[in-house]
């Protein structure tokens, strides 16, 4: 093998590692931004089951006793 071949060949496997490690942080950006999303669309998931519970008014009611009962208790104490 000659030198200028090596020197060649050198030359394209770092071009190639450096390639890879764009690659690699890319990937990671992506998978981070997914993640993001998931999260972001599990949140917005619970929320929506949140305000759908809220908007009983059983649901309402029976928080407002529990609260209203919390409050009593420490107020007699």
């Amino acid at each position: 093998m000659s030198r200028a071949s090596a020197t060649q060949l050198e030359r394209r496997l770092e071009l190639l590692v450096l390639e890879a490690e764009v690659q690699r942080a890319t990937l990671a950006a992506s998978i981070g931004q997914l993640e993001q999303k998931r999260v972001l669309a599990w949140a917005t998931g619970a929320g929506r089951l949140l305000f759908q519970a809220f908007a009983s008014p059983r649901v309402r009611w029976l928080l407002m006793a529990a609260i209203w009962r919390r409050f009593v208790r420490r107020r007699r104490a």
